[in-house]
């Protein structure tokens, strides 16, 4: 149940960061939508700029849903390796860290978009690194306010 629950967390949260890319894109005020990864290309076919907003806030969803899973999922089995303690602020960032290396040296490289997603961008490593630390804090904050039982190993 509490992967479940994680899972739906982090996509809530990752729409949540997405507002604002949401109201810039609905706007036409910038093209460079901030926190989501712009995919101007997939499989040699250049996107249009409403295919780009939806498959970045596709992107930004699915990262955000499986960090939240595999998050819970660690924490449930006793996985954390390096702080051992689940549910803390700072096994969630450090776990964010950890999220972001696979991502960019595994995930975007073989969905085609290069290494830290370079083929997409100068500043795709950063987006996806602020991403994922705003989306294990504000997991930690909603864990800490409703600490529900099935978080918390009671």
């Amino acid at each position: 149940m509490d992967i479940l629950i994680g899972t739906a967390l982090g996509v809530l949260i990752a729409f949540l960061l997405s507002i604002p890319a949401i109201i810039l894109d609905t706007a036409r005020r910038v093209t460079n939508l901030p926190l989501l990864i712009d995919v101007h290309a997939w499989r040699g076919r250049k996107l249009t700029e409403g295919e780009i907003f939806a498959i970045g806030l596709l992107l930004q969803l699915i990262i955000g849903g499986l960090y939240g899973l595999t998050y819970t999922l660690f924490a449930g089995q006793g996985w954390l390796l390096i702080t051992y303690l689940p549910y803390t602020i700072l096994s969630m960032l450090i776990f964010a860290f950890l999220c972001w290396i696979v991502l960019g040296a595994l995930v975007l490289p073989l969905i085609g978009l290069g290494f830290f997603g370079r083929k997409e961008g100068n500043t795709v490593w950063f987006e996806t690194l602020i991403s994922l630390m705003f989306e294990g804090v504000i997991l930690w904050m909603l864990i800490q306010y409703y600490e529900p039982f099935y978080f918390l190993g009671g």
